[in-house]
């Protein structure tokens, strides 16, 4: 067998884990079999229930063997704690008879095998054959094309709203929505849109919590259902704005009356006040973005003008007919560049947004348009993002009416392209810069609270608002060495200190440390100093 095979086969092997604090009983578990015929590797071994927490966070292994009687957390603590955020984790408890009725609580848990001590060699054979069968079958069913049609038809409902979300924000372009579209309306993909926006607006509705309103959008919905009819020619959605969607798809909906039969029917069950904005009727399906554009352009109106609570777009906002739209795809396309801090991408992708399909520069009047639009959408993003604009750019730079002032197509293009790549370094610098001041704001909390023993990632992560994940990434990336391993130093360095300095007996320099368990703790000093404690004090 070559390296490259030799390889390949132990990336296959399922890994084991195997947490005991007796250590004759964990030699026993390892070696004796022999995992590699059976397609396992012991890929780590831990003395402790925090241990194995610790070693959790680099090796996700496939099956935990676990004693159930451990000093500081015992083996059920530790399986829910495994099932909890692993649950497709196999755990098998060691238990010793008088405890088996005690050890059957974790059945609730989600444990998969009980093995009793001292362990049987055919026994252990018999629960890694059965575990490897049912980690097998499970792979075998999450591909299974049977299961996996089951979960498209459970959740096809959601994905078709999705999808028309995307829609409606252009999120898809025309040629990759052909298939969709035929799957999502079977019975043909209709010829006719309009789309319309329903906002609820009191002071007590503004006031409530979030579950209050998402409880208020359901009611709302429930009603308009109601009032529709099971009627195939409109379809109801909610938003993540709050916004209750119409969709029609017939000119025979009369969208005004029928908003006036809303407004009047909710107000009176529910006193809200009721606004709504209606986009343009199009023959083009494929028009749904601009109708939703337009059904917002409304809701503002409506919004803003108590007197006029249903706004047609096309009566009451539109002024001259044009053909000619910024393409949105590609200004949500620049705004995602700027969030991200790509100034390559955006420079590849903006000098055609002012070409024509000849591949001209527009004109003047076109190129100004656009350049408005695109100079809006880097507002927006980085309000989305929650940066203040005077932060990254200086005072002057956040007035757009030296670059709309330009005279033809070819300057505004360039002072636009200019700005909008200043503001997406900024940003990308800012991000940095950012990242950094909080993991530094990391360490320093690190540090203080380091001798708490419920420091871990995911506290951390929680008390800074974040993934755990994502930290876990940015600390190895900025630092070169993951969370638990800078921790783990932290607290030996500390332990050394203790030992070095006071008089402290082991067991008290351990909970000093943040590692009540005083065997962990021997075994974790040991690893870093390569001596025990005893041996470290003696050559003092």
């Amino acid at each position: 067998m070559s390296q490259n095979d030799i390889s390949s086969s132990r990336d296959t092997l399922l890994k084991v884990m195997v947490v005991d604090d007796e250590e004759l009983s964990r030699r026993f578990i390892v070696s004796s079999l022999n995992w590699e015929a059976f397609g396992l590797e012991v890929a780590a071994e831990a003395a402790s229930g925090l241990e194995a927490l610790t070693l959790l966070e680099e090796q996700i292994p496939d099956i935990i063997f676990t004693d159930i009687k451990m000093p500081y957390m015992d083996g059920l603590e530790l399986s829910r704690l495994i099932a909890g955020k692993y649950p497709h984790i196999k755990i098998v408890i060691l238990t010793a008879f008088k405890d088996f009725d005690y050890a059957q609580q974790s059945i609730q848990i989600g444990v998969s095998h009980f093995l009793l001590k001292p362990i049987n060699h055919a026994e252990l054979h018999s629960t890694i054959l059965k575990l490897k069968e049912q980690i097998a079958e499970e792979k075998k069913k999450w591909f299974e094309l049977d299961h996996l049609k089951k979960i498209l038809k459970d959740n096809y409902f959601f994905l078709r709203e999705r999808f028309l979300f995307e829609l409606l924000e252009d999120k898809i372009s025309p040629s990759a929505s052909a298939s969709q579209l035929s799957y999502y309306f079977p019975e043909g993909i209709p010829s006719y849109i309009q789309v319309t926006l329903l906002e609820a607006s009191s002071p007590r509705f503004l006031e409530t919590s979030e579950e209050e309103r998402l409880l208020q959008d359901m009611q709302n919905l429930e009603f308009v259902h109601k009032c529709l009819k099971n009627d195939t020619r409109i379809e109801a959605l909610i938003d993540r704005r709050h916004h209750l969607v119409l969709l029609s798809y017939s000119p025979e909906v009369k969208m005004v009356t029928l908003c006036e039969q809303l407004q009047r029917s909710i107000h009176q069950i529910s006193g809200l006040d009721i606004f709504f904005g209606i986009g343009t009727a199009y023959h083009d399906f494929l028009k749904i973005n601009l109708s939703w554009q337009e059904s917002l352009e409304s809701l503002k109106f409506s919004r803003y003008i108590p007197s006029q609570s249903i706004t047609v777009y096309q009566n009451d906002i539109h002024v001259q007919n044009t053909d000619w739209q910024p393409k949105q795809g590609a200004i949500e396309d620049i705004k995602f560049y700027i969030k991200a801090g790509l100034s390559d991408e955006l420079n590849k992708a903006l000098p055609s947004l002012y070409l024509n399909e000849a591949g001209n520069l527009i004109e003047a009047d076109k190129a100004r348009l656009l350049s408005m639009t695109l100079l809006s959408a880097a507002v927006n993003a980085v309000n989305d993002i929650g940066i203040n604009l005077q932060d990254i750019l200086e005072q002057e730079a956040t007035s757009f009416l030296p670059i709309l002032s330009e005279p033809t197509g070819g300057m505004l293009r360039n002072k636009t392209t200019a700005y909008l790549n200043k503001l997406t370094l900024s940003i990308a610098s800012y991000r940095s810069t950012k990242r950094k001041t909080v993991l530094w704001d990391i360490i320093q909390y690190i540090q203080k609270e380091m001798s708490s023993p419920e420091l871990s990632l995911s506290a951390v992560a929680e008390q800074f608002h974040m993934n755990d994940s994502y930290l876990s990434r940015t600390f190895k990336k900025e630092l070169g060495f993951s969370f638990s391993k800078y921790l783990n130093r932290l607290r030996m360095e500390r332990a050394i200190q203790l030992i070095t300095g006071t008089d402290m007996k082991a067991y008290q320099v351990a909970e000093a440390v943040g590692i009540p368990d005083a065997y962990y703790f021997s075994s974790c000093f040991k690893k870093y100093t390569g001596m025990s404690i005893r041996d470290y004090k003696r050559n003092l």
